[in-house]
């Protein structure tokens, strides 16, 4: 018998207890041929529709699975008659009500072997042909309140006022917006998300109704939130304390005893407690009861860092070569509300020794710090000997970094090669500094901004009276970080001056030399800048630096390990007068670990002429 007349026999056989078709939506029923024959399934429908039937549709998922090619005609038959109405019911979830589908057979005299070395067998082609009619589209979306949120409104509340409103200006699915089943969850979880997140914790919906008219293809939503109470701040536990003392942590609160309990709010409170230093872990956390909603607990578990910690580090740059480095940490200092970092470094062309200090929060909340510093470093055929303390103030908030301080510092400077001195000089000088960042990571960014700025006044003093006097410093810098594509793009400005008469001698730190990994690369650190008539470097009034990177993942899909090219430009100089910034260019390969972005650099100076190796591991502000 031929497989024509095998359709034929099975067609007939079937359509005894084939239900009735549905006149809105006509179904043509065809049957399995007997079990000698192999089937495949052709879906015509538009994208995504197609792609979303080809996943989801029982006949289409059983006929894609290799051990299911030479399907049972009885398995077959009840897949393929259920197919339709499956169909209808899948593309219902993407707003379309009137879809018409029907499956055809068709026998094109063509065989394929289903088991290796076995037979050719007969192969049936069906058809699931899928006219989807128009899109349902959002006619119009009401939102009403119940419950305390609407109580507060009604009774003149603006904060209510403003939530309601919020919520329903923000709900995704207005008027002329497409009906589907995944946009009208997304939306109603959006909603109670941001009630949630507005100090409703127990929000949710006492009844939402779509209302579809498949003819008109438009479809009319009501909705009805119950907002429940309001929560409001209560007790705020604390575990885990030993060494820092619960006033110190409280005074990083962002909040007072009955205000209202934001997500927010909690959010912020804990990323203070993060970027503190204090603890290696944070959880703030609470279980929302509606019998304790005007003075709701709060649990804050903490485990606070070590009260000393040691770190022996060995490591070699660019900059001053092989290195070893000793830091010391101590969360308590003497037993004072005082964190200390210690740090002992020798490398071959710098040696340090410092003390930072920071005390434990205060209200506001503000931090205490204090520093000392003595440091030899030789760059540029200089060696800078330098001596400094400061006193100061500093505030940290999510986005922004503050600090106020007294600054003393004495530098001196000497001729690597014939050892002769040619600047001592002291200052003492008030300068703030000012970092902001919208970055979506602090330690990775990929999109965003970052500005700092620092700026400084004071009194120089030198050996001769003539060369003593007031000077004034401000420094700025500026980087974008931006998503291109598979580019990761990142460019960067910086610009400084110095503001004082030109026999006013003002400290070499406080003065400016370009060069160095993050600089202007292709030249070493401090290179760049103006000489004396002996030809010796000294420190330069005015500096600008602008950079220029785009970065590109080495595998498709897996941006942490990138090839990059760049172009820095730039140069310190006694004045703006005939500023002369010069160029470097060149790759390198980048590695976007947890700690921060590793950076191995070549690049060519093109005023030096030569070719310079730069690595760096984190990034400036």
């Amino acid at each position: 018998m031929s497989v024509a007349a095998l359709l034929a026999a099975a067609t007939a056989q079937a359509q005894e207890p084939a239900p009735a078709p549905n006149p809105a939506s006509p179904v043509v029923q065809e049957s399995a041929a007997p079990e000698d024959v192999t089937w495949t399934l052709e879906i015509e429908a538009p994208e995504p529709l197609r792609a979303l039937l080809q996943r989801h549709l029982d006949l289409s998922r059983y006929l894609a699975s290799p051990e299911t090619a030479q399907v049972p005609r009885t398995e077959l038959m009840r897949l393929r008659q259920a197919a339709p109405a499956q169909a209808r019911a899948l593309l219902e979830t993407e707003g379309r009500f009137g879809a018409v589908v029907r499956t055809e057979a068709s026998d094109r005299g063509e065989r394929v072997t289903v088991v290796p070395g076995g037979p050719a067998l007969p192969q049936v082609r069906l058809r699931l042909i899928v006219e989807p009619g128009p899109q349902t589209r959002v006619e119009s979306a009401r939102i009403e309140f119940e419950g305390a949120l609407s109580l507060a409104a009604d009774n003149g509340d603006t904060s209510a006022q403003m939530l309601q409103r919020q919520a329903r200006e923000s709900w995704a699915l207005g008027p002329g917006q497409p009906f589907t089943q995944d946009g009208w969850s997304s939306a109603k979880g959006a909603t109670l998300a941001l009630l949630r997140a507005q100090g409703h914790a127990t929000a949710a919906w006492s009844g939402t109704v779509a209302q579809v008219d498949a003819a008109q293809a438009q479809a009319r939503l009501f909705l009805v939130a119950d907002s429940g109470p309001l929560y409001r701040f209560g007790e705020i536990r604390y575990e885990g304390l030993d060494h820092v003392r619960i006033d110190a942590v409280q005074a990083l609160q962002n909040f007072a005893p009955g205000d209202p309990l934001r997500e927010q709010t909690l959010q912020e409170f804990q990323a203070r407690l993060t970027r503190s230093s204090l603890f290696d872990t944070v959880a703030v956390q609470m279980e929302p009861d509606p019998a304790l909603a005007e003075a709701m607990p709060v649990t804050v578990r903490l485990r606070e860092r070590p009260l000393q910690q040691a770190t022996l580090g060995l490591g070699v740059s660019d900059a001053s070569g092989p290195r070893i480095t000793l830091e010391h940490q101590h969360q308590r200092w003497f037993g004072w509300g005082w964190q200390a970092r210690t740090r002992l470094q020798l490398a071959q062309t710098d040696r340090l020794a410092a003390l930072d200090l920071t005390s434990h929060p205060h209200p506001g909340p503000y931090r205490n710090v204090a520093a000392a510093l003595a440091q030899h470093a030789e760059a540029s055929g200089l060696a800078v000997t330098t001596q400094s303390a400061r006193l100061g103030r500093s505030k940290d908030d999510e986005r922004l970094e503050r600090l106020y301080y007294l600054e003393w510092q004495r530098v001196r400077t000497r001729v690597i090669d014939d050892g002769s001195v040619n600047d001592d000089t002291t200052a003492l000088s008030l300068n703030y500094q000012w970092i902001w960042r919208d970055l979506d990571n602090a330690l990775l960014p990929t999109r965003g901004t970052s500005l700092s700025l620092l700026t400084g006044a004071g009194q120089s003093y030198r050996a001769t009276p003539r060369e003593t006097g007031a000077f004034a410093r401000a420094t700025g810098r500026l980087t974008r970080y931006e998503r291109l594509g598979p580019w990761y793009a990142s460019a960067r400005v910086q610009l400084g001056q110095v503001f004082a008469r030109d026999a006013v001698a003002v400290p070499y730190t406080l003065l400016f030399r370009a060069g160095g990994d993050d600089s202007v690369r292709g030249y070493g650190s401090q290179d760049l800048g103006p000489v004396d008539a002996d030809g010796d470097a000294v420190g330069g009034r005015v500096l600008a630096v602008a950079s220029v990177e785009a970065g590109h993942p080495l595998r498709r899909g897996d941006p942490a390990f990138q090839g990059a090219v760049f172009v820095d430009a730039g140069n310190a100089e006694a004045s703006w007068k005939g500023f002369n910034p010069v160029l470097g260019y060149g790759v390198g390969l980048r590695w976007r670990s947890p700690v921060g972005a590793l950076r191995l650099d070549l690049a060519y100076g093109q005023q030096a002429r030569r070719l310079r190796l730069h690595f760096s591991l984190g990034i400036t502000y």
